[in-house]
């Protein structure tokens, strides 16, 4: 539920309501098998304002947060990153554009 709370997140501090009135929020959860039908593909889209290169890079880290000092404290995405590489042995992967929205990548082994 992690990169689902960040782009729930990312739309409440990113557009006016006029803007969300011209171009409504909208975030998408599709699933699918993967080519060798040994995974699990789930991916988290929005079309929120994106990200930058460098914050794309450090969305895994722990203690890395994009909000002020007392507010965040960097564990939910490293801690999703944790659960879904270490204990089910799946990886994460984050594409993002500026102004074009993110999309995050779960792939989870069906064993």
């Amino acid at each position: 539920m992690h990169p689902c709370k960040r782009a729930a997140i990312a739309f409440a501090n990113a557009k006016t309501f006029v803007e969300i009135e011209k171009h409504p929020n909208c975030i998408t959860i599709a699933t699918e098998l993967s080519e060798d039908k040994k995974s699990v593909i789930v991916r988290i889209t929005d079309n929120g304002m994106g990200m930058s290169e460098d914050v794309k890079e450090q969305i895994f880290e722990q203690g890395f947060t994009t909000k002020n000092v007392g507010k965040g404290t960097g564990l939910d995405m490293a801690i999703a990153h944790q659960i879904i590489t270490e204990k089910h042995g799946g990886s994460t992967k984050c594409h993002s554009k500026l102004v074009q929205g993110t999309e995050f990548i779960i792939s989870l082994p069906l064993h």
